[in-house]
Formats: structure tokens, C-alpha cells, sequence
């Protein structure tokens, strides 16, 4: 069987022998992007902003509930009441952001055939005009849906903390640090970033 990620996964290995050791803890790596629909993921994003997964999963299947278990078009957000996106638990900030989302998808200002052209910085500068949406939710969104191969999301709690129990700190480790640690990990830092996921999930 043809393991997924095969050359990243040696890079890595060459490059730094705690991560070697973690990535044999963890074995393969099954990261799956889906680019299938953009606009859809960034709303999953929002939702799941400052939430636990499961309160977020709750809302979210409400949500798509609305528009027949699934997620809607931009055009199909903007009809729907206020009242309505608040009766199935989006906060206030959540729903502005939503329909920031959608008239910048509808009119243009946020146009995802051309962020498949671009290059990571030009991507998180693109979709940070949207409300509710800033450099973590852009990087996720590199990760997850554009399946982008060199992420590193610094800001990323889950990350600080597997850099933090890989090397031993003994508490979080500031930035610079992070970085200096990810410069061995290019041009494949999203896979790394995968394996620090997996260790602090355990």
C-alpha cells in the first residue's frame, strides 16, 4: 500500500529526530483536505470559533438543518431572517460575520477560483477582509480545504502545546521559538503541524 505523504513524511524524518520519534508514535499521516466547497468550509469555521467541538457540531447541524442538512449558498444565507440563524444558537458576532461572508462571496470581493491561483500570505490577506475571519481561520482554511503543504498556524494553541511536550519545555514556547524549530520542518510544515496535532490529541 502506497502510504499518503510518503517524501514529506522523509523530509521530515531527515530533518529532526524528535519529530521522527513522534511521527512512528503516530504512524501515517491522514490528512484529507476537501476543496469541494469553499464557501461552506469558512462557515463551518466561523461556527466553530471559540466553541467546544461538540457545542459547535450541535449548532452547526442546526444550521444546515435550515437548508436541508446542508450548508447553504451565500444567496440562500442572505434570505434567511435574522431571528432565524439566532434560533438555532449563532451568536450575534457569528451571524454578521456569516453574512459578511456571504455578500463578499455573492459580489465578488472574496472570489475562490482566484485564491486557488495564489500564493499562503496572498490566501490569509484575501480572506481577513471578511468579519469574523482572521489568520487562524485563513490558515485552517489553507490546511483543510486547500490542501496547502507549508502552514505553520504559530497562533494555534493545539500547536504551541505539541511543541512544548516534543521538546520538553516547561511552558509554552514563545514564537521565535515555535519558528525556529519549524524552519527545519519547510517546505512541509502542515504535516508537521498534523503530528503535533495528533500528539497533544493523544
Amino acid at each position: 500500500m502506497i502510504m499518503r505523504y510518503q517524501k514529506e513524511i522523509n523530509h521530515l524524518k531527515g530533518a529532526d529526530p524528535a519529530l521522527t520519534q513522534l511521527i512512528e508514535r503516530c504512524g501515517p499521516c491522514t490528512l484529507s483536505p476537501d476543496a469541494a466547497d469553499p464557501f461552506a468550509a469558512l462557515c463551518e469555521s466561523i461556527l466553530y470559533q471559540q466553541l467546544s467541538g461538540k457545542a459547535a457540531a450541535t449548532i452547526a447541524s442546526r444550521f444546515k438543518a435550515l437548508y436541508g442538512d446542508a450548508y447553504p449558498h451565500p444567496a440562500q444565507l442572505l434570505k434567511t431572517k435574522d431571528e432565524v440563524l439566532r434560533g438555532v444558537g449563532i451568536s450575534r458576532g457569528k451571524l454578521l460575520a456569516l453574512q459578511d461572508l456571504a455578500r463578499k462571496a455573492q459580489d465578488g470581493a472574496v472570489d475562490f477560483k482566484a485564491i486557488l491561483k495564489m500564493d499562503d500570505d496572498a490566501v490569509i490577506h484575501h480572506l481577513i477582509q471578511v468579519r469574523g475571519i482572521g489568520r487562524w481561520t485563513a490558515e485552517m482554511f489553507l490546511i483543510f480545504n486547500l490542501g496547502r503543504l507549508d502552514v505553520f498556524p504559530v497562533l494555534d494553541l493545539g500547536i504551541q502545546k505539541g511543541v512544548q511536550k516534543l521538546y520538553g519545555y516547561k511552558k509554552l514556547p514563545a514564537e521565535s521559538t515555535m519558528r525556529k524549530h519549524a524552519e527545519k520542518w519547510k517546505p512541509y510544515r502542515t504535516i508537521a503541524t498534523w503530528y503535533l496535532w495528533r500528539q497533544v490529541d493523544g
